[in-house]
């Protein structure tokens, strides 16, 4: 068996500083480089000889950037185009896919995933949704999904944010041993998550379940955890943190024609589209504007971006300034910033297509040795800190506690000991 995982495609992702203008009236800046990575994996798939395509297309989430956390958009319409056409072309070669909803492209406040329609257009696409996993752990039922075809059984984790498991922590766990024990010993497990352990989106006991294969999503780097365990990572740098990272796919080929399946797994990588430069000037408290902007400059040119702008070859650029200042300095950060974004985003003269200056924050170094000197005699102003915590909270977020079945006095409780071991 041939299975492809795939995922953090974030399609419709729009990075937000970029060039405004829109290319084709059709697309932001940066936006169709996503779409051109998972058009290059549709192509790379479908063009397989007929003895190397894969039987499954499994993803393990964030198919859809939006919406997500507190942005309720939509995808873009043409992030929809691109995902029916290319479902559209799966479907032609009899290629699968299953996919399950990760903390980016689902709606919180509807049961419904922007991807339900594709379920009902093609009969080639299945998805587990994040209302699917809440109702699961309710009614403590496995969440999978058989493909007798294929002698293969889907265990689906839709991402889970850990703010829910509050409310769900006991069932949760009771949860996971029934999902780990619904395993069929004559088909090919595969458990496919959209979390981490680190942040407590993701069981640790799903690592020791007895799977063939564990395809994981969120985490965008494209690694192995253990024998049978891989995160495929993102197509796309989703942001300067990745410029590392290998993106691309994974190739997973099950031999189960003895009692305890075989796997091989082979990466596929998507060459990045972009040059990517991610680079830092120091900065000296005797500096002003003018020295500080040509250091910058002198980064572009070393990088060869000082050439007229084409959207095609354009960069994406992150420039990290390092050096401390007190407020005595002789130079305006805000307005270095200002200029450097007139020059690479509203002009022709560099070809940057995306640009980021991160700057520290600053302080008065005067200042914060008189604090320090200070800080024996800080003295609390709230006399009973509990007590006005819950106060506070019944009386002005008395509907957030009864909806989210929140008790005051253990979240008053909580603030106190926080406040404490600060």
């Amino acid at each position: 068996m041939r299975i492809i995982h795939i995922s953090d495609t974030h399609l419709g992702k729009r990075p937000k500083r970029t060039r405004t203008s829109i290319i084709n009236q059709e697309i932001k800046p940066i936006e169709d480089d996503f779409y051109n990575s998972w058009k290059r994996f549709i192509e790379e798939i479908i063009n397989l000889d007929k003895d190397e395509k894969p039987d499954i297309i499994i993803h393990s989430g964030d198919f859809f950037d939006t919406p997500s956390g507190t942005d309720p958009s939509p995808p873009p319409e043409f992030a929809r185009k691109v995902a029916a056409e290319a479902f559209k072309k799966l479907h032609e070669n009899n290629i699968p896919i299953v996919i399950i909803d990760g903390n980016h492209g689902r709606y919180m406040q509807y049961r419904i995933s922007p991807i339900t329609e594709y379920t009902i257009l093609f009969d080639n696409v299945y998805l587990f949704t994040y209302f699917d996993i809440r109702d699961s752990i309710r009614n403590q039922q496995p969440l999978f999904k058989d493909f007798p075809t294929l002698n293969l059984r889907i265990h689906a984790h839709p991402s889970l944010e850990s703010n829910d498991l509050p409310q769900l922590l006991l069932k949760y766990e009771d949860w996971v041993y029934i999902q780990n024990n619904n395993i069929n010993p004559s088909m090919v497990n595969v458990f496919l998550a959209h979390g981490m352990i680190e942040n407590h989106t993701l069981n640790s006991n799903f690592l020791t379940g007895d799977y063939d294969y564990i395809g994981l999503g969120d985490n965008h780097k494209m690694q192995q955890i253990n024998d049978n365990t891989w995160y495929a990572g993102s197509t796309e740098l989703w942001s300067f943190n990745e410029e590392t990272y290998q993106k691309g796919y994974l190739i997973i080929d099950i031999d189960d024609s003895s009692s305890k399946s075989k796997i091989k797994v082979n990466q596929k990588l998507l060459p990045q589209q972009r040059k990517i430069v991610s680079d830092h000037v120091e900065i000296y408290p005797d500096d002003n504007n003018s020295k500080i902007i040509d250091r910058i400059k002198k980064v572009f040119e070393k990088n060869g971006l000082n050439t007229p702008y084409n959207y095609q070859t354009a960069a994406r650029v992150k420039i990290t300034i390092l050096g401390n200042r007190s407020y005595g300095s002789f130079y305006n950060i805000h307005e270095i910033s200002s200029y450097l974004n007139k020059i690479t985003l509203n002009s022709n003269d560099y070809n940057i297509v995306e640009f980021i200056l991160e700057t520290p924050k600053y302080y008065d170094e005067t200042v914060i040795k008189q604090i320090r000197q200070d800080e024996t005699f800080i003295e609390y102003l709230i006399e009973d800190p509990e007590k006005e915590f819950k106060k506070y909270i019944t009386s002005t977020r008395k509907e957030d506690l009864k909806k989210n079945n929140l008790d005051s006095n253990m979240l008053a409780k909580l603030f106190f000991e926080s406040l404490k071991n600060h």
